[in-house]
């Protein structure tokens, strides 16, 4: 915050219109206000606080206006100031009473008023002033906002009149606190502060659940282990942080030493147990040939020996087989023979040959057999055979179904009857 200048009218001691020039006074870097008691030096602090929050140091806002001042002169304050690189000026008014424009003698209140404006500059670097508010509220926002400090901040900080000092000295360490941290910015360290204990926070949480994750691996380390590889010796515990880093990873580097140098010698172990195994199954397969072999040689004797049992059979068999073979041959010259005899017995007449009866003992009958001229083969000196036309029905003694009756009744007979005990062939009228 950099003061430019400063005017005062009717304000506190100050009757007239007064105004300050602190760009002059501030050449040198330092400036100092001195005066006889009562002279106004308070009142220009007391003016800058106003101009800046709307009240004074202390609350004496009937005090504001000057006892001596004119009735028609107003009662106001104008600072110009820098306050975060912007270049304000701020105009107040406090409440007060005025003369009456129209009734001379009576009085009015006037509002206070505030008028809150920003020099800027255009394209062309001309600069003119720019209102920003005339809100009381809002103007002393705004400019607690850019100083960062409130009216008693300020007033314990920069001004600090009327021996205000002392009760800064005399105040408590959080008052203090929060005063110098508010003046000097120390919100940053506040925050870093902050940042560092949630830091603190977290990584003791981190650590906590690491030491518990190393504790539980070890735990189960220890379990996969077994008494072989001793995991109890130099294996880390809770209660002292430091076998949970270092130490820990020696131990878990010796166990997995001596694990690995126990899983060389299983391979080996392995190894030579395949190595044997396929030795063993070798030896099992060549033995599994060795006696499916015995029992086909086995099987094939006692085949050789039942085929030796049936020699005379296959030998009676062969010389069925030949005679066969011999009659097969003879088989053409037997069916011409019988065809001949049946053609020679079919162009030779028949003749009438009687029928005797063999029977011992028995006188001899003559039977007469009456001509059939439908029928050629009546009598034949050839023995009776099934005739090779016929149906293989045929026999020496008729059926008894109806159509061999029939065929019976339709047929001419021989006459005289054959004697009891011979039978005429319905079909070829034989004996």
């Amino acid at each position: 915050m950099r003061l430019h200048s400063l005017h005062l009218q009717a304000f506190g001691p100050f009757a007239s219109r007064h105004s300050i020039d602190f760009d002059a006074l501030t050449t040198d870097g330092l400036f100092l206000l001195h005066g006889d008691t009562g002279a106004g030096k308070s009142t220009l602090f007391a003016a800058i606080c106003f101009a800046l929050y709307g009240n004074p140091p202390r609350e004496r806002n009937a005090r504001l206006r000057s006892d001596y001042a004119s009735a028609d002169l107003l009662t106001e304050v104008t600072l110009e100031t820098t306050i975060a690189s912007k270049r304000l000026q701020i105009r107040r008014v406090p409440a007060q009473r005025k003369p009456h424009a129209r009734r001379p003698g009576e009085f009015v209140d006037h509002k206070p008023e505030t008028d809150l404006r920003q020099w800027t500059e255009d394209e062309h670097g001309q600069g003119h002033w720019e209102g920003i508010t005339s809100s009381h509220k809002e103007a002393g926002k705004e400019i607690e906002s850019l100083l960062g400090l409130n009216r008693q901040q300020f007033c314990q900080v920069v001004l600090l009149p009327q021996n205000d000092f002392t009760k800064f000295l005399r105040a408590d360490a959080s008052e203090r606190r929060i005063l110098l941290g508010t003046l000097f910015g120390t919100r940053r360290f506040g925050r870093i502060e902050e940042f560092l204990a949630e830091r603190k926070t977290a990584t003791a949480k981190r650590r906590d659940e690491a030491r518990a994750d190393v504790m539980r691996l070890a735990e189960r380390i220890q379990q996969a282990a077994g008494d072989e590889l001793a995991p109890s010796t130099g294996a880390p515990h809770l209660d002292d942080p430091a076998t949970l880093t270092d130490q820990a990873r020696l131990w878990t580097a010796a166990l997995h030493h001596q694990a690995v140098t126990l899983q060389q010698a299983a391979t080996a172990g392995t190894e030579t147990a395949r190595q044997l195994l396929a030795d063993c199954r070798a030896t099992e397969q060549q033995t599994r040939d060795l006696h499916r072999l015995q029992q086909a040689h086995h099987t094939a004797q006692q085949e050789l020996a039942q085929l030796d049992e049936r020699t005379d059979h296959h030998t009676q068999l062969t010389d069925r087989r030949d005679r066969a073979r011999t009659a097969r041959q003879l088989q053409s010259v037997l069916d011409d023979a019988h065809t001949a005899a049946r053609d020679h017995s079919l162009a030779v007449p028949p003749t009438r040959t009687p029928v005797h009866s063999f029977r011992p003992n028995t006188p001899r009958r003559t039977a007469t057999v009456s001509p059939r001229p439908r029928n050629r083969y009546a009598a034949t000196s050839v023995p009776h055979r099934p005739c090779s036309r016929m149906k293989p029905r045929c026999s020496t003694t008729p059926t008894n179904s109806p159509r061999s009756q029939a065929n019976a009744t339709n047929r001419p007979t021989l006459s005289p009857k054959p004697r009891t005990g011979w039978t005429a062939c319905p079909t070829c009228a034989r004996h």
